[in-house]
């Protein structure tokens, strides 16, 4: 006997439905226009490679790289917290795993992916869903902090304690939240500990003024303009890396984050140069990522290999 769905199910369905289609067509769109920034300007880009020279290139994989092990570690402290037995390699396994997934359109897979790798070492599916959500609160929360702290001179500081409103919420609110999950879910571990939440957060902070000074230095050797102060141009671009992770329609915000950098700056330097520095930058990332990525994938599957009878 076939079952019909509820009424209130209906529009639910034709949400997924529809954003099961429009989620590749806008993704499409704009990395087009990525790719065409890239092509259009590539004489600019390659002329910023050439500025920086192997060696300060080098000096910032190597700074890129570090904070990349750093996340790794603050997820590895949050899980751990929790009761679990999980590796530091694990933790950054996970996370480069979870970012491959989170190359498709939609947003979600990334977290999809994120879950399955958590649940494989033994991870609860409830403690699973409720570690991923204060992982990327609290790094979400710590781009947020230097993203508008650079940006102060458009914002204002109260925007910056704004920021930390969902970390006070969950710093103050943890015991009320605890006795929910023990109501609810009872067989799932307690809540990371007050102590978790701060080192977690402080790790955050320390990865995006790595990444956001990192960002700043290759803007002035790219574009030789100082116009923009070192906060500014670094606020810019965790704002813009912010607003390409809440943007769900384009794989690793790619293409939105680096046109919001191109506006923010848009006042001290012509779109080309902030554009092209913004796209070099990516570049980098981009291959970054992917060999943690490919060391991940041949690290586990040898690791599986060798399990075999």
């Amino acid at each position: 006997m076939s079952r019909v769905a509820p009424e209130n199910s209906k529009p639910m369905l034709l949400i997924k439905k529809w954003r099961a289609i429009l989620s590749p067509f806008f993704a499409v769109i704009i990395l087009g226009f990525f790719l065409y920034w890239t092509w259009t300007y590539r004489e600019t880009i390659l002329e910023i490679f050439k500025k920086a020279g192997v060696i300060q290139i080098v000096i910032l994989t190597v700074l890129l790289i570090v904070s990349s092990l750093l996340t790794a570690l603050a997820l590895k402290i949050l899980i751990q917290d929790k009761g679990y037995t999980f590796g530091f390699t694990d933790s950054y396994h996970s996370l480069n795993l979870s970012q491959l997934a989170s190359m498709i359109p939609g947003g979600i897979w990334g977290y999809v992916g994120f879950a399955g790798f958590l649940w494989s070492k033994g991870v609860s599916k409830v403690d699973s869903v409720i570690i991923i959500l204060i992982n990327t609160l609290l790094m979400l929360t710590a781009c947020a902090v230097i993203g508008i702290s650079g940006l102060v001179a458009l914002f204002g500081w109260g925007y910056s304690i704004i920021c930390l409103l969902p970390f006070l919420f969950l710093l103050f609110g943890r015991n009320w939240m605890e006795n929910i999950r023990q109501k609810y879910y009872p067989e799932s571990s307690k809540l990371p500990s007050t102590w978790a939440l701060l080192k977690v957060l402080s790790l955050g902070i320390f990865v995006w003024l790595i990444e956001s000074s990192c960002f700043a230095w290759l803007f002035y050797i790219g574009t030789e303009n100082y116009a923009a102060s070192f906060w500014m141009v670094a606020g810019a671009y965790a704002t813009g890396y912010l607003g390409g992770y809440i943007s769900i329609l384009a794989p690793s915000g790619i293409g939105v984050s680096e046109g919001l950098v191109a506006l923010i700056l848009g006042n001290y330097l012509e779109i080309e140069k902030t554009l092209s520095v913004a796209i070099s930058f990516r570049i980098i990332r981009t291959l970054i990522a992917w060999s943690n990525i490919l060391m991940s994938v041949m690290l586990t599957a040898n690791k599986a290999g060798k399990t075999k009878p």
